[in-house]
């Protein structure tokens, strides 16, 4: 079964595709804008009969389009102040409420053209004009914040510029005197959108106070990367827990040469970037000294951090670290295949390594109840620890019953298999890529160098490499928020071809990446890093690990820490807050649209 939580959050993800309604840039919102604007005036000198012949359309052309232009730097002064104002969002609410205008106007006309009736542009301009006020109303209120009085004020400033740029003040006003009904039709839709107002802001109540609070709480983050009133919002409502991570750690023989760590978060990273343990992985990263690999637990969303303070805790914490068991001899590697599902398993002393993946399509987080069965049979086994890691390598949806049992099955064959097996000294080698940026001083190291690219964290790509009786064993790692479905099986095919044995990758589940405008609201490696490219930072780790592999022991090291997580029940919320506004939207906006059809047929 998949549970409430999981439910949650991949219906608030299903939701993501509603931020990719804006153009991607305020030079297309501008011209939407113009274009809009352009095609009224046209359309007012084209069918208007009372267009006096005095009138200049060039002249008057230049003016509607500039009006639209400088009423939107009116807008932007008179909603400073508010929270999420900014020139680019203010450029996007001209845009769509100006082709609204238009897209009224000329159905207007199309009507009219295809009854046989001889309509007035007019009526259509005033109509359309209401709309366009309406429209901005609902914008000023739910996406800048503007108090309803205010918003309501500001509302009409362009609108009613343009129209007096096509109609004089006289004009203007025998327009509303002569055509009673559209005025009558227009103010509905401003009231309808003060009642929407009112309506959707409450539609969390009682836990979600405030759905527009949160709303551009989050627009502010995601946009202008500003956390702190997100993470007020979320850390207020998250609850303390005591978490448990795990660390193992190989201990060179040498004392000169570094430790290397694979680190399993008892947190989950996110919930988006920037706010909380959103780039947790890096900050383990970096906490371990550039020589580790930061994997996925088997976690979820409820587990997030939800803001830095509470991520500064969580590092804290590895510093008190403590050593539970120690080894110095591992079995092979050994890999058991049912169905789609790859399990990968060792066993360093009397603890187990066990890493869940799929060798076609991808899987969502790993359900925790899986884990605790996977733990169980170890236990049942007498192994005094299995840490069971999500790969997180491939995209999928939520695992069903019947796949959660075939999965386990997977791994408790893999646990009867290593339990059986003998145990020899080992060797580890390791490599990675530190992720750069341009102009960007805050790098670990200065060789070794990945470029960035949207779909890889600031951790880069990694290979550890465990060499046991005569096989070695590489696990690749990338700092990323999940692989693209083919990623996997070309890289570890291709290495294999040519002599290396990658047996796994893994990503760290990174929600730096996140906030992107795409289906999913992130890059996964290689949908923008090429795959070729991928092979080659791989081929060229591997061989690096490979060539000089340290005689190791090892340390389980077990990390507990108090810090907030978000819970389950916030997510609960917020998914409920986000369906009852959305479902009043489409109300009103059925609504809307069917009224709007039968004024444009009325008039």
């Amino acid at each position: 079964m998949v549970s409430a939580q999981q439910d949650s959050v991949t219906n608030i993800h299903k939701r993501w595709s509603i931020t990719r309604l804006n153009p991607s840039s305020y030079k297309v919102s501008v011209s939407i804008s113009i274009a809009s604007a352009a095609l009224i005036v046209t359309l007012y000198f084209l069918y208007d009969s009372a267009v006096d012949q005095d009138d200049n359309f060039y002249v008057s052309l230049f003016y509607g389009v500039s009006a639209a232009l400088a009423s939107s730097f009116l807008d932007y002064v008179f909603l400073r102040g508010t929270p999420t104002n900014k020139i680019s969002k203010v450029f996007h609410v001209s845009a769509f409420s100006n082709l609204l205008w238009s897209t009224v106007i000329g159905t207007g006309l199309a009507i009219d053209s295809l009854s046989g009736s001889p309509g007035t542009l007019t009526i259509y301009l005033l109509e359309g004009m209401l709309i366009a006020t309406a429209f901005r109303l609902a914008i000023f209120t739910s996406v800048f914040g503007a108090g309803l009085i205010r918003a309501l004020g500001i509302s009409f400033v362009e609108p009613i510029i343009f129209a007096l740029v096509l109609l004089t003040p006289g004009q203007f006003f025998d327009s509303v005197n002569q055509h009673p009904t559209s005025l009558v039709f227009g103010s509905f839709f401003v009231s309808w959108a003060v009642l929407w107002s009112i309506l959707a802001d409450r539609a969390g109540r009682p836990h979600v106070l405030s759905t527009f609070d949160l709303l551009q709480a989050f627009l502010t983050a995601w946009t202008e990367q500003k956390a702190d009133k997100m993470e007020k919002i979320v850390e207020s409502r998250a609850k303390s827990n005591h978490i448990k991570s795990d660390v193992l750690r190989f201990v060179a023989a040498a004392p000169s040469q570094r430790d290397i760590s694979v680190v399993i978060p008892g947190v989950h990273p996110g919930p988006f970037k920037p706010i909380g343990g959103s780039n947790l992985p890096y900050e383990l990263f970096k906490f371990f000294g550039g020589s580790a690999i930061i994997v996925h637990g088997a976690s979820d969303h409820s587990l997030n951090i939800p803001s830095k303070n509470e991520l500064e805790k969580y590092l804290l914490s590895f510093t008190a670290a403590k050593v539970i068991d120690t080894a110095a001899t591992c079995t092979d590697v050994v890999q058991i295949k049912k169905t789609r599902f790859v399990v990968t398993g060792v066993a360093l002393g009397d603890v187990v390594l066990i890493m869940l993946s799929t060798s076609s399509g991808g899987m969502e987080d790993v359900p925790a109840e899986v884990s605790s069965k996977i733990q169980d049979h170890a236990y049942y086994l007498r192994f005094s620890k299995a840490l069971v890691v999500d790969c997180h390598n491939a995209m999928g949806g939520s695992l069903s019953a019947e796949e959660q049992h075939i999965l386990f099955l997977c791994a408790k064959e893999a646990l009867d298999k290593i339990k059986g097996s003998q145990q020899h000294r080992f060797s580890v080698g390791y490599s990675a890529s530190f992720c750069h940026k341009k102009n960007n001083g805050d790098l670990i190291e200065t060789k070794n160098q990945i470029e960035w690219r949207e779909d890889i964290g600031q951790g880069g790509l990694a290979v550890l490499a465990i060499k046991v009786n005569q096989q070695t064993y590489a696990i690749g790692w990338a700092d990323s928020n999940n692989i693209e479905n083919h990623v996997r099986n070309y890289v570890l095919t291709q290495l294999c071809s040519r002599g290396l044995n990658m047996v796994e990758i893994c990503t760290s589940d990174t929600h730096y990446t996140s906030g992107k405008r795409t289906k999913q609201g992130y890059y996964p490696l290689g949908s923008m890093t090429d795959v070729k490219e991928i092979l080659a930072q791989y081929e060229e780790l591997t061989s690096r690990s490979f060539d000089d592999p340290k005689d190791c022991s090892f340390s389980h090291l077990s990390v507990d820490s108090e810090i907030k997580v978000m819970g389950k029940g916030q997510f609960d919320d917020y998914s409920k807050a986000l369906d009852r506004s959305m479902n009043l939207t489409k109300i009103f906006l059925a609504i809307s649209g069917s009224v709007a059809f039968s004024m444009l047929l009325i008039s």
